[in-house]
C-alpha cells in the first residue's frame, strides 16, 4: 500500500491531516455518550436515585423504573415513560422524597370566619386528618392557627404519610379539603367569601342612567 501511494505521489501526510480531523470529530461527537456513561457509573455506584424512587426533577416528577448505562427511565403520575440522560441527573438538582424516609410532612390551609370558636374549628381538622386513611397517626397530626387575615383567620393542618407512586399529597389533601367543607357546613362554620373595598371618585358628578322601555318607565 504504501509503495502503490508513493508511485501515484499521494504523500501521507494528508492521511494525518484526514485522521486527526476524523479523530477530533469523533471525540466531540463521542462526548456526551462518554459524559452520560460515566454519569450512569457514579449514579450505580453512589446510589442517590434507587429503581422505585420517587424523584423530584425541575418540576417533573416521576418514579424510577430503570437506571441504563447512558439514561434513566422515569414513570410519570400520568403514566408516561421519561428518559434523562444521567449526566442530567447529577448536574441538575433534583429531590428524592423516598431516598432515606418514605415518610412525608403535608399541609392544608384554610380560611374560617372571623367570630368562629377557633377550638372547634381545631377539633374539625384534627377529625377530617384522622379519619383519612392514609394519614398516620404517629406522627400526630397538628393544627397551627397561622394568622389573622384580612378576611378570615387562617389555620393550618399539618399531617404525615407514607408517600409511594399510589399515595401522593395532591390526593390527600383534596380528600382532606372535601371533609372540611363538610365538617364546618354540617357545623355551621363560615368559609368567607374574599372582601372587597369599592372606592368611587368624587371628583365629578356620577351620571346615572336608567334604560328600560316606555311601559317599565310608566309603571
Amino acid at each position: 500500500t504504501l509503495f502503490v501511494l508513493r508511485l501515484v505521489n499521494v504523500p501521507l501526510t494528508a492521511f494525518t491531516v484526514i485522521g486527526g480531523a476524523l479523530a477530533i470529530g469523533v471525540g466531540f461527537g463521542s462526548q456526551n455518550i462518554v459524559n452520560n456513561f460515566i454519569s450512569g457509573l457514579i449514579l450505580m455506584a453512589e446510589r442517590p436515585i434507587r429503581t422505585g424512587d420517587l424523584i423530584d426533577l425541575e418540576g417533573q416528577q416521576g418514579t424510577v423504573m430503570q437506571i441504563g448505562a447512558r439514561s434513566t427511565k422515569l414513570r410519570s403520575g400520568s403514566n408516561q415513560t421519561i428518559v434523562v440522560p444521567n449526566s442530567v441527573l447529577l448536574e441538575k438538582t433534583l429531590i428524592n422524597w423516598t431516598l432515606s424516609e418514605p415518610t412525608i410532612k403535608g399541609k392544608v390551609v384554610i380560611g374560617v370566619g372571623y367570630g368562629s370558636d377557633v377550638q372547634k374549628v381545631k377539633q374539625l381538622l384534627l377529625q377530617a386528618a384522622r379519619e383519612h386513611q392514609n394519614v398516620l397517626s404517629s406522627p400526630e397530626p397538628v393544627v397551627l392557627f397561622q394568622d389573622f387575615g384580612d378576611n378570615a383567620l387562617v389555620f393550618e393542618l399539618g399531617y404525615f404519610f407514607n408517600l409511594s407512586p399510589l399515595v401522593g399529597n395532591a390526593g390527600i389533601a383534596s380528600d382532606l379539603r372535601f371533609r372540611l367543607e363538610e365538617l364546618l357546613r354540617e357545623h355551621k362554620i363560615e368559609i368567607p367569601y374574599p372582601q372587597r373595598d369599592l372606592h368611587l371618585s368624587s371628583q365629578k358628578p356620577l351620571q346615572v342612567q336608567i334604560t328600560g322601555n316606555a311601559a317599565d318607565s310608566r309603571s
